[in-house]
């Protein structure tokens, strides 16, 4: 899909999409580490919770992070491996990536879970 600009240049909709995200990242972003690399990333669908547990509640967060596809030099990130935000370390549960989207979307939760 394109469209064309005000300035009658045409535009792919999944780089005005990434435009977007890295206006939002500078303003908006946390950083994040994935297998020492360091990544800056958007925080989206916070839901933190408790479970029950053995010996008590345990803190059962569930959110998604927003992230450039171009922000990853080689593989990306894949289930069950762990990433780093804002110093707390999380599990990847979901990896959703759209094969025409510049975004990859990393749901995670509790390492515990």
């Amino acid at each position: 899909m394109r469209f064309f600009d005000t300035q009658s240049h045409c535009v792919s909709l999944e780089s005005e999409i990434l435009a977007d995200l890295l206006h939002l990242l500078t303003e908006h972003g946390v950083t994040a580490r994935w297998k020492n690399l360091d990544l800056l990333v958007l925080v989206s669908r916070v839901r933190d919770e408790q479970q029950i547990d053995m010996g008590g509640f345990i803190a059962s967060p569930d959110f998604s992070l927003r992230v450039p596809k171009l922000a990853f030099p080689a593989a990306l990130p894949k289930f069950g491996e762990r990433i780093e935000v804002d110093g707390t370390e999380y599990r990847i549960s979901r990896v959703s990536n759209h094969p025409r989207s510049p975004l990859l979307t990393l749901s995670l939760s509790s390492t515990d879970e």
